[in-house]
């Protein structure tokens, strides 16, 4: 049996912030003709890692995308998460 997948787009609200675990990350992709990938495990030094590194990225202009992937057992789901309820939730969670 194969482990499923599934893109989930305006389900910010829903995606597990207060969890610390393996099975939660985050990854930013910047839009600067290179797409580089950053990622950020779900550990609070993470998550400041990722609220610096979103709001200095902001500051500059700079165009990014942030998902949010939950694995689980069976299936992983990869969020694409709404930049500023992302903003609120990280900081409410660390």
């Amino acid at each position: 049996m194969g482990i499923g997948m599934s893109f989930r787009e305006g389900e910010t609200e829903t995606f597990p912030f207060e969890r610390t675990d393996s099975g939660i990350w985050y990854a930013m992709i910047l839009f600067d003709g290179r797409f580089p990938r950053h990622s950020y495990t779900s550990s609070k030094s993470q998550k400041r890692n990722l609220i610096e590194d979103m709001t200095k990225k902001k500051q500059e202009g700079q165009k990014f995308l942030i998902m949010g992937i939950w694995h689980g057992q069976w299936k992983t789901d990869i969020f694409i998460l709404d930049e500023e309820t992302t903003l609120r939730k990280l900081l409410d969670n660390i």
